[in-house]
């Protein structure tokens, strides 16, 4: 019989043979180890490498929630920002960004063949207007009426780098403010195109179209949808002849709550009045509001709303019979009472929302006016910006700069 401790110390070093053998890797092993590691980190780095490489994004912890809410409402509208390309085309700028033109690619081998011209905008880099944007975009994308500006696409980037950037469809008449500026005001007398009050009630009854269909629809919240910012400039047309242009509401910001470019002139003066002591709410008659002063707009062919004047200005003009925008010669008496009933106070003003054959309907009064006007040779003549002052206060013989809230 072996002595025990012989027998312990074999059993001793069996184990440390067997732990040995166990622990260790042939050379072959641990190269394919090591090989896929590195398949599955270069698999890795192809899917999420892209995000890895993009600059950080700016400080967006206060609206992580509302990101979420956003991607969702828009996900049916991501792209790769590859399919969404910008030109050097700047087009303009608004409360929360820029305007390119630009082009949309459809996810098709012969892409580059099949590409769609679009308006492209694109936010500042700052968080608040990059919301704002966001919001926009995910305001849009609720909306389908021929007469208002359809969404395209949604750049992947607008959340993974938190700069946002979508796409709407081109209309190449450009703007409405656009159509007065070039083909009117900038051209000799007897070079200007005859512009007829019925078409320009063609136009303001599309717009009026696009109003009614957004005043009775509703958001997530039950509340009305409001345009916040009807004017000229974001009454795009498909072509440069109003006889025969279609007309789309664009332009879905939120101007009232990015304050330094405030369109002070156009704003109902429940907004105006308020806006140094609490946030205003913009309801569908502020809307009539602006569709009054867009009017108005038409009937002088672009003349600026209340040219050169000071918010105190302005807020002093509403008190008067005429709102401080004065009659246009060649204005006939009842596109003129139109106008004004726009302007009159919230609770008297027409409706764009309800049945169609009220009289205090707005677009049954237009239509009416079309049809006494259509056959007619009723015209508008221009109403050149006109301004007595000579203060300093007011600026005058310099632009003024962007109006803000007092």
């Amino acid at each position: 019989m072996a002595p025990t401790g012989a027998t312990t110390a074999a059993s001793q070093n069996d184990t440390r043979d067997m732990c040995n053998e166990g622990s260790y890797m042939t050379p072959w092993a641990t190269v394919i180890a090591m090989f896929a590691v590195y398949v599955i980190a270069l698999l890795w780095f192809c899917r999420h490498g892209k995000k890895v490489c993009l600059p950080p994004p700016d400080f967006i912890y206060p609206y992580k929630k509302r990101l979420r809410e956003l991607k969702a409402a828009l996900g049916h509208l991501l792209v790769d920002d590859i399919f969404v390309e910008l030109s050097d085309q700047k087009l303009g700028e608004g409360a929360v960004g820029f305007v390119f033109r630009g082009f949309v690619f459809p996810r098709t081998q012969t892409r580059f063949k099949q590409k769609t011209c679009a308006a492209v905008k694109m936010s500042y880099p700052m968080p608040v207007k990059s919301i704002g944007l966001l919001e926009e975009a995910a305001r849009m994308a609720k909306l389908d009426h021929p007469n208002i500006v359809k969404l395209i696409a949604v750049s992947k980037l607008s959340f993974s780098a938190f700069r946002p950037m979508f796409a709407m469809e081109w209309l190449a008449g450009g703007s409405l403010a656009e159509y007065f500026r070039d083909e009117i005001r900038s051209k000799e007398e007897h070079q200007r195109p005859v512009v007829k009050v019925a078409h320009v009630l063609s136009i303001l009854i599309q717009v009026g179209k696009a109003l009614r269909y957004m005043h009775e629809s509703r958001d997530n919240n039950g509340n009305e949808f409001t345009h916040r910012d009807v004017a000229a400039r974001n009454v795009l047309l498909t072509e440069r002849n109003l006889a025969t242009a279609t007309a789309k509401l664009g332009d879905f910001g939120l101007p009232i709550d990015f304050g330094p470019r405030l369109p002070i002139p156009w704003l109902p003066p429940e907004v105006v009045n308020s806006l140094d002591r609490t946030c205003p709410k913009h309801v569908p008659e502020s809307d009539v509001w602006m569709f009054g002063v867009l009017s108005w707009e038409c009937a002088t062919l672009g003349a600026d709303p209340h040219y050169q004047r000071t918010i105190e200005d302005i807020c002093d003009c509403f008190k008067w019979p005429d709102r401080g925008l004065a009659r246009p010669s060649n204005c006939p008496d009842d596109y003129w009472c139109f106008v004004m009933d726009c302007l009159s106070e919230q609770h008297r003003r027409p409706k764009f929302s309800g049945p169609e054959d009220s009289g205090s309907c707005a677009l049954k009064r237009m239509r009416d006016m079309f049809n006494r006007t259509k056959g007619t040779d009723q015209s508008f003549s221009v109403a050149e910006n006109i301004s007595n002052c000579t203060c300093s206060q007011h600026r005058c013989h310099r632009p003024l700069p962007r109006f803000a809230a007092r």
